[in-house]
């Protein structure tokens, strides 16, 4: 039986009003209104850029007042962008950076699909592929696979590579005949307004049994709680903040069951990661344009610090 929790949290993508509202009177997940602010607003409040949502952005330490549950522990940003905004801003990507990165993010994709078994011929959707660097890991292993992606600069890049790619959002697609035995969902969830809603439509994708495999931050890494307002990845473009508990709990509601839960690496290059420490530490930018003079931009890096993690989940 699900839970009557399911009717609020999704009202809220149907109340623009509501969500554009100064302070959130619910919990997005377990629908209390024990609310508090965490992270006061920084940055001016502006309207959506389509170079905030950037795959390689660097607005680090940019974003709206963020709101924690005092019952369940998930933060959220609000106001809320209204969802045709954001649809807009999504759909005008453009993300050459991450096009440079390609080599690293085919290593990143190498090691984590190792977590999806053998391919034997299944079928995979990758939501959110953007250039369709997954797609092409996925396919040299065998798996069968298409792409969702909403920038059209992304999806243009991956359907060059013969890749099919779908252009509607999830839950659109959801009310299609199609249905796959995997779904991935890389760096995606945080940035939803409704997750739950989305978590449904993957669902309804699935076939029964098949798994559900994402990557997402972790608010409750030693990291994040040790950072606190400073932890980078407090920015514009990440709606939701889930730890291991709140995320379990949202695919347990969506109709999942949670197999594991574990850490998630990304590699980049030296040059790139330099940029993303001087963009995330002010105090540390001048040290890190020294590091980029002397150190191999190229280099190959495994980033893992504990605060991305790898969920795994089965359709029940």
């Amino acid at each position: 039986m699900r839970s009557p929790l399911v009717r609020e949290s999704n009202a809220i993508a149907r109340e623009p009003a509501r969500a554009l509202a100064p302070v959130p009177d619910r919990c997005l997940l377990c629908g209390d209104s024990r609310l508090s602010l965490r992270f006061p607003a920084r940055g001016e409040l502006a309207r959506l850029d389509a170079g905030a949502w950037r795959c390689t952005s660097f607005g680090h330490r940019h974003h709206p007042p963020i709101y924690g549950c005092n019952d369940c522990g998930l933060l959220f940003q609000w106001p809320m962008p209204a969802a045709e905004d954001l649809e807009a801003a999504y759909a005008g990507v453009i993300d050459p950076l991450y096009m440079s990165e390609r080599e690293n993010r085919i290593l990143t994709f190498r090691n984590v699909i190792r977590a999806l078994g053998p391919a034997a011929g299944r079928r995979l959707l990758d939501v959110g592929a953007y250039c369709g660097y997954f797609l092409e890991v996925a396919r040299e292993r065998g798996f069968r696979v298409e792409g969702l992606e909403l920038s059209r600069w992304a999806a243009t890049h991956a359907r060059a590579q013969g890749f099919s790619v779908h252009s509607e959002p999830l839950e659109v697609l959801a009310n299609t005949a199609e249905r796959y035995e995997l779904l991935t969902m890389w760096d995606v969830v945080e940035h939803l307004p409704d997750p739950r809603e989305e978590l449904a439509a993957a669902r309804m994708l699935l076939v029964p049994g098949g798994r559900l495999y994402l990557s997402t931050i972790d608010t409750g890494s030693l990291v994040a709680r040790m950072l606190g307002a400073r932890w980078p990845w407090l920015m514009d473009m990440h709606l939701v903040y889930f730890d291991r508990p709140t995320i379990s709990a949202l695919l347990e509601e969506a109709g999942f069951r949670v197999t594991g839960i574990s850490t998630y690496s990304h590699t980049v290059s030296a040059g790139y990661l330099l940029r993303k420490i001087g963009a995330s530490f002010p105090a540390l930018s001048s040290l890190a344009r020294a590091l980029s003079r002397v150190v191999p931009t190229g280099w190959p890096v495994p980033v893992n610090l504990g605060d991305n993690m790898l969920v795994s989940a089965e359709r029940i």
